[in-house]
Formats: structure tokens, sequence, C-alpha cells
């Protein structure tokens, strides 16, 4: 007995082992990176950044009297309150939709709405650039068909802001519709025989029954959604540049020209870090108001 009881709790390094590459990529490609632009957000550092001063947070105070930052800053809320609610919207109505096909249609569909999502930003961006042009474009011969002028989609600054909340729509609903199917799938069946038997409508059925049974997945949707509204920035740079005049600059997007084009590593450390805060606070309040609904 005291050779297996001396077995049993034999320590062992396997587990540790096995899971040890998960924790060693996290250290070394988000926890390190990190820690190292909250260090470069706090000196003037720019191409070379063996010559850098340190400035405190002085980098932060002219940050938020830059009006291309406070500019790109509106326009991120902007996008994230467009887009992640809208994409929300469209996708879960899409999935109470697909619910009601078989298991062949479903899966075409689903196959269908999620292709966008793996081809990327990038690649529908190229779509759509095609699309949006004021001279062959497909959606300007479609406005001409009907006797409107054409509409210059990406260089002007009232269409050029709904032109790119348009394409991120596109990429964004794939993966919730899949995330919905699944949760209206888990849905028990006796509970939605009992509001049948109740006389519960389809109206009902949906906003009584559906939706908040659905409340986790619509939480992990939404979540991951805000954060990645947030961090786009290939649409900006693929379609507008941030033009015209900074009014679809993008705080990622920004991070990009200041680094990269401008060679102000410091500040765009700072505005990383702002980035990063603000995605914190706001997915941290979304958690918490939703428990408290619950």
């Amino acid at each position: 007995m005291k050779r297996r009881r001396g077995r049993a709790t034999r320590f062992s390094w396997a587990p540790y082992v096995l899971i040890a590459p998960g924790y060693v990529a996290f250290l070394g490609l988000i926890l390190v990176p990190l820690a190292y632009s909250i260090y470069l957000s706090f000196f003037n550092a720019s191409f070379n950044l063996s010559a850098k001063s340190f400035v405190g947070l002085g980098q932060y105070f002219l940050l938020f009297d830059d009006p291309v930052f406070q500019q790109a800053l509106l326009n991120t809320f902007r996008y994230v309150i467009i887009v992640v609610p809208a994409a929300i919207v469209i996708s879960l109505g899409l999935a109470l939709m697909m619910e009601r096909f078989g298991p062949r249609l479903q899966g075409l569909f689903r196959g269908a709405f999620y292709l966008p999502t793996v081809a990327g930003g990038v690649i529908l961006s190229i779509v759509w650039i095609w699309l949006f042009n004021p001279t062959y474009g497909l959606l300007n011969y479609g406005l001409g068909r009907l006797g409107i002028k054409p509409v210059l989609w990406l260089a002007e600054a009232s269409t050029s802001y709904i032109s790119v909340c348009i394409v991120m729509l596109t990429y964004t609903i794939g993966q919730p519709i899949i995330l919905f199917l699944s949760g209206l799938a888990g849905i028990p069946q006796d509970i939605l025989d009992a509001a049948t038997v109740d006389g519960v409508n389809a109206w009902q059925r949906i906003f009584l029954i559906k939706v908040p049974c659905i409340r986790p997945v619509m939480l992990f949707v939404l979540a991951t959604l805000t954060i990645q509204i947030f961090q786009s920035w290939e649409t900006v740079f693929m379609l507008t540049q941030g033009g015209p005049n900074n009014s679809s600059t993008s705080l990622v997007f920004l991070i990009y020209q200041t680094a990269f084009i401008s060679s102000r590593f410091g500040k765009a450390a700072a505005i990383g870090v702002v980035l990063t805060t603000i995605i914190m606070i706001v997915t941290m309040f979304q958690i918490r108001l939703w428990k408290e609904q619950e």
C-alpha cells in the first residue's frame, strides 16, 4: 500500500513539459514585447533605438495634445460603435435564419459566410477597391443604372469612413455566425416545446428564450469583436491610407505610420500602450455589465 501511494504522489515533469511551449510563446511574443513597449514609451526614440532620451510621461502629454492622435482615437471608437453592433445583429439574424435549414444546406452556408474570415482583410480589401472604383467599379455602375451620379467612395471624407466599415463587416460576421449557430443548437428542446405549448409566438421565442439562452456566446462574440475592431488596420491601409485628411485613420494604422514612416518609435510605443489600456478597460466593462444584467 505504501508503495502504491508513493507512486501515485510521485512528481512528474511531463505535464509541465507539454504546456511549456505555449507559455514560452506567450512570454516571448506577447509579455516581453508589451513590457518593452511600456519601457520604450518613456523615451524619445528614433530609428536608432540605442540613441534615445528619457522624457517620462511627457510623451503621453504630447500625445493627447496631438490633433492627429485625437482624430485617430475618435475614428477607432466610431469603428467599434458602428461595426461591432452591426456585426452582432447581422450575424445573429443570419444564424436564426440558417437554424431552420437542414445539415447539408446549413453546412454550405457556414462555409460561404466563413470564407471571407479565412481570406482576411487584405484580400477582401483588394476586391472592394475594384468595387469602389469611381470609374469602372460595380457600385457606381449600379448607381448609374439608377440615374445616380458616381460616388467617390474612398476619396471623400463623408464616404471613406463608411466604406471602411462596410469592408470590415464582410470579414467579421463569419465567425459569429458559426458561434451563434452552435449556441442555438445547444438550447434544450424541452424549453422550446414548453414555450410552444404556452402559446409563445415567433418573436417572443427569439427574444425571450433563444437570445437569453445564448448570452455567454454573445458575451464572447462581443468581447472578441471589440478587440478585433480596435486592432484593425489592414483595411485602412489597403483602402484609404488613413485619408482623406485622416478621416479614416485608426490607432493601429497611426502606430504603423508613426513607427515605420516617421521613425518615432517612442511615440508609437506610447500609442500602443494607450490602445492596450483602452481595450482592457472596455473589455472588463463589457464583462462586468453583462454579469450584472444576468
